[in-house]
C-alpha cells in the first residue's frame, strides 16, 4: 500500500504562532525601551531597538527550529513542558554568543562591562519566560475538550464524521480511514488511497469516527480496528506503510491487548 501526501502545507498559518512572534517582538521592544542589562549606558534607543529585536528573533528562530524537530520527529505531536525548559537551557550559550556578536557590531564598548557568562544567563532568563508562554499558547487542547468530544451525542458524531470527509480531497472522501495523527493544529488522515491534512482537533476526529472504529494507541495517534487487528508484532509501533510507523504508548499497548482479547 502506497501513501501519497496530497496536501502538505508549507507555511504555518495558526494564529497562535503569530501570537508567539508578537510576544517575542513585544519583549524585545520592552527591553530596548527600558535599556535592560545596562544597555542604556552604551546605546541610544534606536540602536537598542535594533540590537534587542535582531538578537531576540535570531535566538527565537533557533529555539523554534529545535522545538519543531522534536515535535515532528521525536514526540510526533504535542511537546511535554520539560522539553521547552531543556531547549531553553541548551540554546542559552548559543544565544549568549548571538548577543555578544550583536553587541560587537552595535556597541563594542559594552563588551568591556559584560562577560559571555553574564550574557548567557540573561538569555536563559528570557528564554525561560518566552518558552513557557509559547508552550502554553501552542500546546494541544486540554483533556476537557477530549472528554467533551467523547461524550458527544450520536447525531453530533455523525455530523462530525461527515465534516472529516468533507475536508478531505475528493479522491479520498470515500476511502477507508486507517490512521489519524496530530500535527500541530492539524490532523493527518491516512487512508488506503492516500493521506491529507485537515484543520481539526485529534480528539474530535477520533470521537467523530466512533468508539468502535479503532483505538488511540498514542497521545497523538489513532489506528483503525482493521489495522490494529492486522498487526501481530507491534513492539516497535504499528507500520502504516514502508515509510510510516505509528508509535505506541504504554496505555495504547494496553488498549490494543484489550481490543484483541475482546475480538478473540
Amino acid at each position: 500500500m502506497t501513501i501519497i501526501d496530497l496536501t502538505r502545507p508549507t507555511l504555518v498559518t495558526a494564529p497562535r504562532y503569530l501570537l508567539a512572534a508578537l510576544l517575542t517582538l513585544a519583549m524585545a521592544i520592552a527591553l530596548a525601551v527600558v535599556g535592560a542589562f545596562g544597555s542604556y549606558v552604551t546605546m541610544g534607543l534606536p540602536l537598542r531597538l535594533l540590537h534587542f529585536c535582531a538578537s531576540s528573533f535570531a535566538i527565537n528562530a533557533v529555539a523554534l527550529i529545535v522545538l519543531g524537530y522534536l515535535r515532528r520527529y521525536v514526540f510526533a505531536g504535542a511537546l511535554p513542558f520539560w522539553t521547552t525548559i531543556s531547549v531553553a537551557l541548551a540554546t542559552a550559550p548559543l544565544g549568549g554568543l548571538i548577543v555578544q556578536q550583536s553587541l560587537r557590531l552595535c556597541a563594542p564598548q559594552a563588551l568591556r562591562y559584560v562577560s559571555f557568562g553574564e550574557l548567557t544567563g540573561q538569555v536563559l532568563l528570557i528564554n525561560l519566560f518566552i518558552g513557557t508562554v509559547t508552550w502554553a499558547l501552542l500546546r494541544q487542547p486540554s483533556d476537557r475538550a477530549e472528554i467533551t468530544a467523547r461524550d458527544a451525542e450520536p447525531a453530533q458524531v455523525d455530523a462530525m464524521a461527515g465534516e472529516i470527509r468533507a475536508k478531505l480531497p475528493l479522491p479520498l472522501r470515500q476511502a477507508p480511514i486507517i490512521a489519524l495523527s496530530a500535527e500541530d493544529h492539524y490532523v493527518r488522515v491516512r487512508t488506503d488511497r492516500g493521506q491529507a491534512l485537515i484543520l481539526m482537533n485529534l480528539a474530535n476526529a477520533i470521537a467523530a469516527l466512533g468508539p468502535d472504529a479503532g483505538v488511540r494507541v498514542h497521545r497523538s495517534h489513532w489506528v483503525s480496528r482493521a489495522l490494529a487487528m492486522k498487526t501481530s508484532d507491534d513492539r516497535h509501533g504499528i507500520r502504516i506503510d514502508d515509510d510510516s510507523v505509528v508509535p505506541i504508548s504504554r496505555a495504547g499497548r494496553k488498549l490494543l491487548k484489550e481490543l484483541r482479547k475482546a475480538a478473540a
